[in-house]
């Protein structure tokens, strides 16, 4: 009977560059995935961790309830419920996105976010990573220098140029805080190791023959890919592929880990466990690299692996399923009442679905997309156009957005649209989020 959860997310992981018994054959996914039921079409509601985390956490939509940012107190929070259910509720993740700077703390008794002062100040100046791509604020910080000198005091902090600490930190206190807890509990534990700038330890950056590329090159390599990737050369493109694929290992071995000490602890088969991905990231497909607000399968299909959960989810395991559907299915493994305010669905239990959505908003304008077996269509405002991708075949073809067969991802668009106030602006009247909205989204460096 299970009785804990323990819910595992790994930014930036892409479905297709999970670990398989055909490539690491020791994988803790590969462990997981003979003992449990991996959905192969699961979907973020958006392509990044903004857009994606309140599905997980909250049961709602990036856009709804105000949209995005801190998250506000009308959203129903999964921690605030299984507290009041009677569960010990945890959460360990060093994205600043995710820290108590936004709200993500609300609910849980014991939060770690690893956000020094310092960290905090950035993040709400520099929520898009701190790199300024405005002129005029560019000209600003020609005078004052204040990215460098947050990037210094990183550096000093935290040894590397990014704010976020390893996964070993990470799996660490995890296991720690389980070892003090008698009680049923949920835990949320996130690694942000394999988002860029990718920079494992080094048995890893050796296994993939990258061991001499240093921290700083990895940072201007990946600033570069994304804002004139044509200066890159194909070997330098190459060493931040193989950097981010050694991070999945290390994270991969980190994830054991918590594993090995749930079995060890006899708490293994009384676990609900949950592993996925807020997003994946573009290496040149489509002409992009990064995290671009669009809606393809390279950014928004992502791994999806419960163990120990109902039989029911067997049933589930090919079908369609958003990571909206995550915080209903927890309350409903552990017999609890899945609140109305949650809008996902129970997969394997609720009506199978026939298209899911996806969303994102840049300093007021959204983007909304949605997927079905054979369309994706987009209805962005940011770039003022509509767009329709063919999907039949495994193709993915550009063609004319008023295709009559598909009506069904076009209607369900628009009525997403009709639900929003697509004219409020995020975080509106806070002047943080006028800088917000003019920096590129270049991760945390």
């Amino acid at each position: 009977m299970v009785e804990n959860v323990l819910f595992i997310t790994i930014d930036s992981l892409r479905f297709d560059s999970t670990p398989s018994p055909e490539d690491r054959s020791k994988s803790i996914f590969t462990q997981v995935e003979a003992e449990a039921v991996s959905f192969s079409r699961a979907f973020a509601t958006g392509p990044g961790t903004t857009p994606s985390f309140p599905a997980m956490l909250t049961g709602t939509l990036p856009l709804s309830y105000d949209g995005l940012g801190p998250l506000t107190t009308k959203r129903p929070r999964v921690s605030t419920h299984l507290r009041n259910s009677g569960m010990t509720v945890a959460g360990f993740q060093c994205n600043p996105f995710l820290s108590n700077h936004f709200n993500y703390e609300i609910g849980y008794d014991a939060f770690e976010d690893y956000q020094n002062p310092l960290m905090g100040i950035a993040t709400k100046i520099f929520p898009r990573g701190i790199e300024i791509n405005n002129p005029k604020l560019r000209r600003i910080d020609e005078t004052l220098h204040l990215t460098d000198a947050i990037k210094k005091s990183y550096q000093l902090l935290r040894g590397k140029p990014r704010p976020y600490v390893s996964a070993e930190v990470i799996t660490d206190d995890t296991i720690e805080w389980l070892e003090a807890t008698d009680e049923p509990f949920y835990c949320w534990t996130h690694y942000m190791d394999v988002h860029h700038p990718c920079f494992p330890p080094a048995e890893y950056r050796e296994r993939y023959g990258v061991a001499g590329v240093t921290q700083s090159e990895v940072s201007e390599w990946y600033s570069e890919l994304l804002q004139e990737p044509e200066t890159l050369t194909d070997t330098e493109i190459g060493k931040l592929e193989a950097l981010y694929e050694a991070a999945i290992d290390y994270t991969d071995d980190q994830i054991g880990r918590i594993l090995d000490h749930l079995r060890e602890t006899g708490r293994y088969e009384n676990t609900l466990i949950i592993i996925t991905s807020d997003h994946g990231e573009l290496f040149g497909e489509h002409g992009q690299y990064g995290k671009p607000e669009r809606m393809y399968d390279e950014l928004l299909h992502v791994p999806l692996v419960v163990a120990n959960g109902p039989d029911y989810l067997e049933d589930a395991s090919d079908q369609l399923i958003s990571l909206l559907d995550v915080p209903p299915l927890i309350h409903d493994a552990l017999r609890f009442d899945v609140p109305d305010a949650y809008e996902g669905r129970i997969p394997g239990v609720d009506a199978e679905r026939d298209v899911i959505l996806a969303e994102h908003e840049v300093d007021g304008d959204v983007v909304v997309g949605a997927r079905s077996d054979n369309w994706l269509y987009e209805a962005d405002e940011i770039l003022d156009e509509n767009r329709l991708f063919d999907l039949r075949n495994g193709t993915f073809k550009q063609i004319k957005p008023d295709h009559p067969e598909a009506s069904a991802v076009r209607q369900a668009v628009q009525n997403r649209l009709d639900e929003l106030d697509v004219e409020a602006k995020y975080l509106q009247g806070d002047v943080e989020s006028d800088v917000e909205g003019r920096l590129e989204d270049l991760g945390y460096l």
